[in-house]
């Protein structure tokens, strides 16, 4: 079975974004519906994709006055069995990329040159509508879709990873071979194996998207130029897909270089920072088993 009637329910950035790379596709009839017109929704659907917030999905599905056939929703964090009472069968199509709409608004960036060996397509010009694909490891920026018309811009499929859960083996294999027919990469996770990659993505994208706005505003404080750092986030990337982390770390924490630290310290006047700075040095050191 391929689903050839699917509704999405959420209109926000991965519900968007999951409506116009579907809507691509040939034989498919695709409808979008916010969550706060939930009796909108239509009762003759092969398939409901749920992109909602973590925290209203109990009070949309109970608005909802009929079971649903198949069921899924694109969180990391929650259970499948969420949709249980509200679909005859569930599961999970979990998209491991940080998915934000691109407005073409220039925000705290402003000003930062784009070099050249940066990633190929580049961003929606300014003033158009697409889509950032950010990379769970770098946040680094790869639109996949086209600023205007919502197409996907030189690929046949989506290059972004997708994991699949369902609540039998029917269901699991139907749904990776849909995923299959419009992504590269489609994967059965278990419950368990995607909270782990949730919690990986917030440590390698969401805290260190946090560490560049902290090094960004060092840079913009001392009058540099952003995109003199580019190479190095670059460098760490390629070193990291190529050895587990530990083994390429550098800097003055694995060095053990108490005089190199002090200095950086004294030249944080942001308290919190410091304690980060020293609390951060500590877990390098405990990684490589070096503990001073």
């Amino acid at each position: 079975m391929m689903f050839t009637k699917i509704a999405i329910i959420g209109t926000g950035n991965v519900g968007t974004w999951l409506f116009k790379t579907l809507q691509n596709q040939s034989n498919l009839q695709i409808v979008s519906i916010s969550s706060r017109k939930i009796e909108t929704l239509p009762k003759n659907f092969d398939l409901y994709i749920f992109a909602l917030k973590d925290d209203i999905y109990e009070t949309v599905l109970q608005q909802i006055s009929f079971k649903m056939p198949h069921a899924v929703h694109t969180s990391g964090s929650l259970s499948q069995n969420i949709l249980a009472p509200f679909a005859e069968k569930v599961g999970v199509v979990y998209p491991y990329q940080t998915i934000r709409e691109e407005k073409g608004e220039k925000e705290k960036g402003e000003g930062r040159k784009q070099k050249p060996y940066q990633s190929t397509p580049q961003p929606p010009p300014a003033g158009e509508k697409g889509f950032r694909l950010t990379s769970p490891l770098t946040g680094e920026t790869d639109p996949c879709l086209s600023p205007a018309g919502g197409g996907l811009r030189g690929w046949k499929k989506c290059e972004i990873p997708i994991c699949i859960e369902a609540s039998d083996p029917t269901f699991e294999d139907t749904l990776l071979q849909w995923g299959s027919s419009i992504f590269d990469t489609v994967d059965k996770v278990n419950e368990k194996q995607r909270s782990a990659m949730h919690l990986a993505a917030v440590f390698a994208n969401n805290f260190t998207n946090a560490m560049y706005e902290v090094a960004y505003q060092i840079f913009k404080e001392n009058n540099l130029d952003w995109s003199l750092i580019f190479p190095l986030l670059e460098h760490t990337l390629e070193k990291a897909k190529c050895n587990a982390p530990h083994s390429v770390q550098t800097g003055p924490a694995v060095r053990n270089d108490i005089s190199i630290m002090g200095k950086h310290c004294n030249a944080l006047q942001d308290k919190d920072l410091k304690r980060l700075y020293l609390l951060v040095s500590k877990i390098i050191q405990q990684q490589n088993k070096f503990i001073s």
